[in-house]
């Protein structure tokens, strides 16, 4: 095939394919080391050392020394034996003669094994996800009577909530009277005894419950004000009367052996009585046991002697107190006893009367201490007796506080029968698991664990016949955190940034902080630095410190290791291949505390240990990242909290950090004129900057570092491509909006004008030229319609591409007597030969070229004829539109051509700029045609690239927007997408045909408007579309701790609405100038249509890229018609 006849881009030689599919295979070559080098690092622990800071102290040797305790002695053994046989002798049970009580409703919960759940204690938490699969009720101290209304309040932990819907337990929280730290008894007091206070308390428990979801309810009502139990009993009748029906449980909490309970009454209003086996001695009383085994069982007599004992639940203790003489007792988790005892070497005891465990200690001010608690032997035994009552279950009060233990049987059957068939494994019971209590050494914010928790040993002893657990020997108690802390420095002040960096205020404080000559430590997170690699460079360069603030932010203590580890070395990996040094220093997200205390804390601390890193704390935290604080009270904050500690924790990104940056000058002041020295965190420490961040360690790290470092910087420049591409991308197309409704604007305004003139009587001979290809559903209809043009001088050129239908027999059977009907077939050879082999019968002065499926308004023809009054006037462009707006694709083409094609050929005729006469109706003169070579079949698009060679021959292409016609739109995604690859590939052939004219000087308009038009808005920006897109929604969803807004989404999210109001704005004016009635429905259509139709033309113009590449030759195509046109024009 010669060159000249060959279609733009055709190649007959494989080459220009080879080289592209080079490129690929290197780029995914490149892609992949670059994800393999990102995984291995991410699996690959940092070769960093911890300096040493200070030796260890004798406090830590003795606190992690084992501690051994003495068995119980042979005789006292035998004591308790014949003991606790008298005690069974005597238990009488004849007197239980209440019929079966357990009611439909518990069946689901038999037996109950629930726990008490607290939102105060972050352990409570800890443990319920630990705990979770050994409970099927859980109940939550959510719902609170204050200390005024008759509202409830509800607190709820959504992360608790959450748990548990997962594991689908019976979730039935408390309704507790202590509110703002006291009982209320006085609002229980008026609400109960008012009709209509009680009425609107159950109304909004029953919101309350039916909006969460939740089981039923547990009232927990104390040290209430009532002389008689009369009110609370109305009450709770008309609790259970309105609950009951519903299906939600109700229970109630009762003490035991209180007679101000009528507990019959209770029970017969209440499905279950949970009664709170604990509390025997308390914080108000002398100092003794917290359930006594004797005393427990006691309490049971007492109550089930009363109530069917189905409906009885056991609270089980699982905390104790710790008193001092003179003094309330104070409350402490098993945890903490044991801590404690470690800590003070007291004695742990097993009382072999109570079954419960004490010791005595002295503390530093020679205080003497009486220690008494329940272990998970306590709960052992107490559920055991428990279970000769046939009680419907048990409670532990409380989650958080809990021996661990207490979940290798809390799920057993503990009764005679059940412990025959499946007997207790003791050998779990006599290891305990590790303490999560924290003990500190030394005294700053530089946190190193020295010490992780280690388990127990205690030596059991188990009585076959009674099933019980008669003695418990702790042997080893489990040790717990050491944290040493250091970094305490007279008149030394550090200042640390967090959550950077920021592209406008981390600049900003690296210049007051250069003004000031002083070195901070900045905690970045590794999005950021992703981000900003140049801040980052900068900040080392000038002498700052770098830490690690994890990659995204996140909650760190709800998290798991492998996620906390995947955090800290992402970010790790890529402040040492920012910088060639990596980082021993962390700072946990969140973190407002220098004293971790509880297991949730310590726990990315522990994790962040075994990755080699130190923990930053910081005691003087101004909270200058609270929304509107001022610079005024950062500074205030900061000079009242100054002699807290040695680090001040500020902000530098995050959010709005003006303020900070206002503050930043004032805080250092003071502290200068307080004789402060301002160091670094590696100066707390008595170390250098290379000591904190050491240099890259060779072997496999530092490959990986430099690898690291490749990747970070491709991925940054790419990130900045891709943000400059989607600013340019909206900013241009701002641009072309307005400048085409400016454009427009002038057009209309000059056609009015022009409309005010006389009527020319210029009506030379027209030509209407129908190619036609398998068009025998739509071909005769077209003709039929050209037929009933008012315009007098015409006659109609029908040429039959070589159809395969019956297109050409139809169209000959129909017209072949008409005069004005000329009617030829050829062989196929494309649209634009057809249009060619039909100028040639012409013998019209203008050609009118239209569409086989395009229907024409009796006016078109007139209407287009006018402007060649102008001999210059070359070409006109007629008014498409679409006939079958029959779905959603159809409806957004008709968008898409009022307010894109039809709107922009108005403003292009004011430039002469118009790219394209549609092949739908479009007008020619006929010299013109024949200057310019007519259409030419080395692109699809043939009536683009005959506009461009008309408006390069130096002639006018005007639009006649009163000229209408009716099309058929592709009515399916396939037929759609055959049709834009033919305009998307003939547009790209039409271009790179006339690219060498791009700004030449000689055609202005062409070279500056009509070929730049084409390379930016229909080859480039579509390309890049769906980047856009993903770019504001990740803009506006990126995570970013638990704010799932990113800092810049105001920006971008505005940025965005603004584009699509102008657009709305834009589009209302061009239905206007289009005549058609702009409606609430097309408004949300077009900015739908606008996001799915980048997507759609993206892929049209991917592939068009691709087949340009490939070179191959490329066909007309051809699109399946309906006929519907007809049906919604005529």
């Amino acid at each position: 095939m010669s060159p000249h006849n060959r279609q733009v881009f055709q190649t007959l030689e494989p080459k220009r394919w080879r080289r592209f599919i080079w490129l690929i295979r290197v780029l995914l070559i490149f892609l992949g080391l670059s994800i393999t080098t990102i995984i291995i690092s991410l699996f690959q622990k940092q070769l960093i050392h911890i300096p040493e800071i200070r030796e260890r102290g004798e406090m830590y040797d003795r606190l992690t020394e084992n501690e051994v305790k003495t068995a119980l002695k042979k005789h006292d053994a035998k004591l308790f034996k014949k003991s606790l046989k008298e005690i069974r002798e005597k238990k009488q049970r004849e007197f239980y003669h209440f019929p079966a009580a357990r009611i439909q409703k518990n069946n689901s919960f038999h037996p109950v094994r629930a726990a008490f759940y607290v939102n105060w204690d972050q352990q409570s938490n800890f443990s319920l996800r630990n705990c979770i699969t050994h409970l099927n009720m859980v109940l939550p101290e959510w719902m609170f009577v204050p200390d005024s209304s008759s509202q409830v309040v509800v607190k709820i932990d959504s992360t608790a909530l959450n748990i548990m819907r997962m594991n689908r337990v019976a979730i039935v929280p408390m309704l507790s009277n202590f509110f703002n730290n006291k009982w209320n008894g006085d609002n229980i007091h008026r609400i109960i005894n008012s009709p209509a206070r009680r009425r609107i308390l159950i109304n909004s428990i029953i919101v309350t419950l039916h909006k969460y979801h939740f089981s039923g309810i547990n009232i927990d009502f104390e040290d209430l004000k009532e002389t008689t139990d009369e009110h609370l009993i109305i009450f709770q009748k008309e609790l259970y009367e309105r609950l009951h029906p519903l299906g939600y449980l109700v229970s109630q909490d009762i003490a035991p052996f209180n007679e101000d309970y009528n507990t019959d009454a209770l029970a017969k209003n209440n499905d279950l009585i949970f009664v709170m086996g604990y509390d025997q001695h308390n914080s108000s009383t002398l100092p003794g046991s917290i359930a006594a085994l004797e005393w427990v069982e006691a309490a049971l007599d007492d109550v089930c002697k009363k109530i069917p004992s189905e409906k009885v639940v056991l609270c089980l203790a699982a905390y104790g107190y710790d008193w001092t003489a003179g003094s309330k007792g104070v409350d402490v988790t098993y945890q903490e006893a044991i801590s404690t005892a470690l800590e003070s070497e007291g004695k742990v005891h097993f009382d072999d009367k109570t079954f419960n465990l004490d010791y005595s200690y002295w503390d530093d001010n020679n205080i003497k201490h009486q220690v008494y608690f329940a272990d998970a032997i306590t709960a052992f035994n107490s559920i055991r007796a428990a279970e000769d009552f046939g009680i419907a279950g048990v409670a532990v009060w409380r989650l958080g506080s809990e021996d661990t233990r207490i979940w290798t049987f809390y799920n057993q059957d503990l009764s005679l029968e059940g412990l025959k068939k499946h007997p207790v494994n003791i050998s779990k019971l006599e290891n305990i698991s590790s303490s999560y209590n924290v003990d500190f050494i030394g005294a700053g914010e530089i946190m190193d664990i020295l010490s992780s928790p280690s388990k127990g040993l205690v030596k059991l002893e188990f009585n076959n016949p009674d099933k019980l657990i008669t003695n418990e020997s702790y042997k080893i108690l489990p040790t717990c955190f050491v944290i040493k802390k250091s970094g305490e420095k007279n008149k030394m002040i550090s200042i640390t940034f967090d959550d950077g960096p920021d592209g406008e205020y981390t600049p900003a404080l690296l210049d007051i902080l250069k003004q000031y000559k002083i070195h901070a430590t900045f905690f970045v997170t590794g999005i950021n630095a992703q981000d900003h690699l140049p801040i980052v460079k900068r900040i080392y360069d000038e002498g700052h410190e770098i830490g690690n603030h994890t990659l995204l932010h996140p909650n760190l203590q709800n998290e798991s290791d492998d996620r906390i580890r995947l955090e800290l070395r992402a970010t790790g990996r890529l402040i040492e291949g920012i910088t060639g040094h990596a980082t021993i220093l962390f700072r946990p997200p969140y973190d407002d505390d220098a004293e971790p205390i509880n297991p949730a804390q310590i726990h990315p601390i522990a994790v962040a240990k075994s990755e080699n890193y130190l923990t930053i704390g910081s005691s003087i935290d101004p909270w200058d990242w609270q929304k509107g604080v001022s610079a005024d009270t950062i500074v205030a904050r900061t000079m009242r909290q100054y002699k807290l500690g040695n680090i001040i924790l500020l902000h530098d990104a995050g959010g709005l950090r003006r303020e900070t940056i206002k503050a930043l000058p004032r805080i250092i002041e003071f502290f200068k004129s307080k004789g402060y020295k301002f160091v670094t965190v590696a100066q707390l420490m008595g170390r250098t900057r290379d000591d904190v961040m050491p240099s890259e360690s060779g072997g496999i790290s530092q490959y990986l570092s430099r690898a690291d470092s490749t990747v970070f910087l491709v991925s940054y420049f790419f990130d900045y491509f891709i943000y400059s591409v989607f600013f340019l991308a909206l900013i241009l197309s701002l641009i072309k909006i307005t400048s085409v409704a400016f454009f427009s604007f002038l057009q209309h305004r000059k056609n009015k004008k022009a409309k005010k003139l006389p009527v020319s009587i210029y009506q030379p001979f027209v030509s209407i030229i129908v190619p036609a290809y398998n068009e025998e559903v739509t071909g005769s209809k077209t003709v039929e319609n050209l037929l009933l043009s008012n315009y007098p001088n015409f006659e109609i050129i029908f040429v039959d591409d070589g159809s395969k239908d019956s297109t050409y027999q139809i169209i000959k059977q129909n017209f072949e007597g008409n005069t004005r009907v000329k009617i030829y077939t050829k062989s196929n050879g494309g649209k634009a030969q057809a249009l060619n082999f039909g100028i040639t019968k012409a013998s019209g002065e203008i050609m009118v070229c239209i569409d086989a499926d395009t229907i024409l308004h009796p006016e078109a023809v007139s209407r287009l004829i006018a402007p060649f009054v102008d001999e210059n006037v070359a070409a006109v462009a007629g008014n498409v539109k679409v006939g079958n707006k029959i779905n959603t694709l159809t409806r957004w083409q008709s968008i898409e051509y009022t307010t894109s094609q039809n709107f922009d050929r108005l403003a292009f005729d004011y430039l002469n700029s118009i790219t394209v006469i549609p092949g739908a109706i479009g007008a020619f003169r006929g010299e013109a045609l024949v200057e310019v070579g007519g259409f030419k079949t080395d692109t699809l698009a043939e009536d683009c690239d005959l506009t461009l060679r008309l408006l390069r021959a130096g002639y006018r292409v005007r639009t006649c927007n009163d000229a209408l016609s009716y099309t058929e739109a592709p009515e399916t995604l396939e037929m759609f997408f055959k049709q834009r690859f033919r305009w998307s590939f003939g547009i790209m052939q039409s271009f790179w045909k006339h690219r060498h004219l791009i700004f030449a000087r000689r055609i202005p308009n062409f070279g500056w408007i009509v070929l730049p038009n084409l390379l930016v808005f229909q080859m480039l920006l579509p390309l890049f579309s769906p980047l856009v897109d993903l770019m504001m929604l990740f803009s506006l969803f990126s995570v970013n701790g638990s704010n799932i807004l990113s800092p810049n989404a105001g920006k971008v999210g505005l940025f965005y609405i603004c584009y699509y109001f102008v657009d709305l704005l834009i589009s209302m004016v061009a239905y206007h100038y289009d005549k058609q009635k702009f409606t609430l429905r097309i408004a949300l259509d077009l900015f739908v249509q606008r996001v799915v139709y980048r997507q759609l033309l993206f892929f049209v113009l991917f592939k068009s890229y691709i087949r340009a590449i490939k070179g191959e030759l490329e066909g007309w195509g051809v699109l399946k018609r309906t006929g519907n046109v007809e049906k919604h024009n005529q």
